[in-house]
């Protein structure tokens, strides 16, 4: 599992580039609204790319049980030539969100359905 919470730390990512391009998009999102320097367990959110099962069991410890949320969107991310991803939106309250990206083959049933 990983965890980026700010556009410095998208470089050096060994995913796809389109993976990567959502990735820079939403951080420097969250740069941009709640600071580049700021506290990104309180303010703003964060991703977490979830690279196997084992994973899953990881995104628990933060209370996301993927099985019993409701996304406020779930978007495919296509890779030209490799395996398409999803990334899907997690708000726990109006000022923080959690975005989960993960490989095709690992997005669970639930969120697939809520794909747009």
């Amino acid at each position: 599992m990983i965890k980026i919470a700010h556009v410095k730390e998208t470089e050096n990512l060994n995913l796809p580039k389109e993976v990567v391009e959502v990735i820079k998009s939403v951080t420097a999102i969250l740069d941009a609204e709640y600071g580049k320097e700021r506290n990104e367990q309180l303010e703003g959110g964060y991703i977490i790319i979830l690279e196997s099962k084992d994973d899953f069991e990881k995104l628990k410890e933060i209370y996301i049980d993927v099985d019993d949320i409701i996304p406020e969107y779930v978007d495919k991310i296509t890779v030209a030539g490799g395996e398409d991803y999803t990334n899907s939106l997690i708000l726990c309250n109006n000022d923080f969100g959690i975005s989960v990206i993960i490989p095709m083959r690992l997005t669970p049933k639930i969120l697939l359905e809520n794909m747009e």
